[in-house]
């Protein structure tokens, strides 16, 4: 069983082809919705991927989609973007629409409607998805940290114990 890539360095890792890349960033995208604390969520951006562009046809385009996701992540958890995302090579050579075969009024529209964050890239959707559902209190914790705690206060309570069961063990003098 593969794991879903958590970070977006391990999209650009994982992505030998052009439809790699875009399953593997599908992928990263359902991690991304599992995510309701900022720590987390901006982890999922902080490592700067592999340049993609001489990797496949098409790479020059995935560089620049990682990085404009890595920007419109950051501010939509109010972080600055990493350094990484900044970068000359992030950038598209050539405009790149969504929808190739759209019409020009749909062109138009990805034009007026295209985050800043993408614009900047040189690339036009008019909906990036984001599934962010950031919530207030402790962050979640995955199964394995429930069970390390669990064990911890097992650990304790049985340490607990066995300090009372010495108690009740000593001769009482008289």
């Amino acid at each position: 069983m593969t794991l879903r890539p958590a970070t977006l360095k391990a999209v650009a890792e994982r992505s030998a082809t052009l439809g790699e890349f875009g399953r593997n960033f599908r992928d990263w995208l359902h991690e991304l919705r599992r995510h309701s604390a900022r720590p987390r969520i901006t982890e999922a951006i902080r490592d700067e991927p592999p340049l993609l562009a001489r990797t496949f046809a098409g790479g020059a385009v995935a560089d620049a989609w990682l990085a404009a996701y890595a920007e419109h992540v950051a501010g939509a958890v109010g972080h600055a973007a990493p350094a990484w995302a900044g970068r000359p090579a992030r950038v598209s050579p050539d405009p790149w629409f969504a929808d190739d075969g759209g019409s020009a009024s749909q062109r138009i529209l990805a034009l007026r409607d295209t985050p800043a964050a993408f614009k900047r890239r040189n690339l036009y959707t008019a909906a990036p998805e984001l599934p962010l559902a950031l919530r207030a209190g402790r962050p979640g914790k995955s199964a394995a940290e429930k069970r390390q705690a669990n064990a911890e206060r097992q650990r304790r309570f049985r340490a607990r114990r066995r300090e009372e069961l010495k108690r009740f063990k000593r001769p009482r003098s008289r």
